[in-house]
């Protein structure tokens, strides 16, 4: 009676722990997946950044990353009086903080609407910006911080989607914070265990390919620009459209 009873259990039980296996299963294939596209996008912008940066510093001698140094740069050209500088240089500052809005307002209103694609649309935007750039030699009677404007744009959009597409967990184009955060993780690590020290593990490794992508684009602009000079941009023209098509493909 007790090894027939023992039986009914065992049947019983087996639906609740294959469905239990099965949904553990496709919980760590969906976090397998996710963390898969959040080192892709960790290798990819920040690439794309590197060679931004160098070559913006270049062409137009402006760090377009250096936000906070740019703020002390009004403070003295408006105690200065002067003005036009002034203007130029807060309009730098809106361009990235309109490339970092229209990011997040694409990719969010494309979660709340179901707009399948619609994050795609400030990536067209950034894509068209860079080519305009690459072209900035043949085209005249443009105001000069027009170009600078595109560029900061453009960088500010990046951060944006590599910061939604990781949960803010990464940045691709400032590295003071990434370097800071790296050294946290790493101190983390010695005092965790199990599946906690797991995820801080990955966490650093992002950071690290970020950090490392970074170099790498930095580098390759170095080498390639005064081969190619305003027309580097057409790279990251290249790389942004093909992360266009990884994302249609992927959905």
């Amino acid at each position: 009676m007790f090894s027939q009873f023992c039986i009914i259990q065992k049947i019983t039980l087996l639906p609740m722990l294959s469905f239990k296996t099965f949904t553990d299963q496709w919980s760590k294939k969906v976090t397998r997946k996710a963390f898969s596209i959040k080192m892709l996008y960790a290798f990819v912008y920040p690439f794309s950044s590197g060679i931004v940066i160098y070559a913006g510093l270049m062409t137009f001698s402006v760090v377009v990353t250096n936000i906070t140094g740019l703020l002390p740069q009004i403070a003295r050209d408006l105690y200065e009086g002067q003005l036009n500088t002034a203007g130029s240089i807060f309009l730098w500052l809106f361009a990235f903080f309109f490339g970092g809005f229209f990011a997040g307002f694409c990719v969010e209103r494309e979660k709340l609407r179901k707009w399948r694609y619609l994050h795609l649309l400030p990536l067209l935007v950034v894509m068209t910006l860079f080519i305009l750039v690459g072209m900035s030699s043949e085209i005249t009677g443009l105001h000069p911080v027009t170009f600078p404007s595109m560029v900061l744009f453009s960088i500010g959009f990046q951060n944006a989607m590599v910061s939604l597409t990781t949960s803010s967990l990464i940045k691709a184009s400032q590295m003071t914070g990434v370097v800071n955060e790296l050294g946290v993780d790493i101190a983390e690590i010695f005092h965790s265990e199990g599946e906690k020290r797991r995820l801080i593990q990955r966490e650093a490794l992002l950071r690290l390919i970020v950090m490392c992508s970074f170099l790498a684009g930095a580098m390759f602009s170095v080498a390639v620009f005064p081969a190619l000079q305003t027309k580097i941009f057409f790279v990251p023209a290249g790389i942004i459209a093909g992360v266009i098509v990884h994302d249609i493909w992927r959905f």
